[in-house]
């Protein structure tokens, strides 16, 4: 009898290991042991995020630091709208890529890791669409042309917009 997770052949008499790599699963909620927390992204939905074009996926949220953690998923031809990193933001870039408005002779494409400094401001654009990696250290504040404060998200703002959706969520620290 083959055991769990392996298939019986029976044309080749033989035992071959079951391939689960790639085939859905049942939505898992995110689970915390001790001090190992685990979701599964493949199986999230994707929310619409704070810019016009974007999407995100929640990994994490701490509330003590005010670190969060995202997949975001960028539509071609997303832009942001020029904001300040309060915190510096890591981004590892999966899929597609996105540059600098006023850089574009610097794109940052897949395979890239970027690291923006706190008090950073820019305005990234994707022209062909893009998946990234992100943690970020810190709040996000938008700006209007003149450098005004037009808005800022958070990891909180992260965590109630997921939670609305219909989705569990524990933040660390809570």
């Amino acid at each position: 009898m083959p055991q769990q997770g392996r298939v019986y052949d029976k044309q080749h008499d033989q035992v071959t290991a079951k391939n689960t790599m790639n085939k859905p699963e049942a939505k898992q909620p995110p689970t915390q042991i001790g001090s190992l927390y685990t979701c599964h992204p493949q199986n999230m939905d994707w929310l619409p995020w704070a810019m016009p074009g974007a999407h995100f996926k929640l990994l994490h949220a701490d509330a003590v630091t005010g670190r969060f953690t995202l997949l975001i998923k960028f539509e071609a031809g997303a832009a942001a709208p020029i904001h300040r990193h309060v915190g510096a933001v890591e981004g590892y870039m999966l899929e597609g890529g996105f540059h600098y408005r006023d850089e574009p002779e610097r794109p940052f494409e897949t395979g890239c890791y970027l690291w923006e400094s706190d008090g950073a401001v820019h305005q990234p654009v994707s022209p062909n669409g893009a998946v990234m990696f992100a943690v970020f250290h810190g709040p996000v504040e938008g700006l209007d042309d003149e450098g005004n404060l037009t808005g800022r998200i958070n990891w909180k703002w992260h965590v109630d917009k997921w939670k609305a959706a219909g989705h569990d969520f524990q933040v660390a620290g809570e």
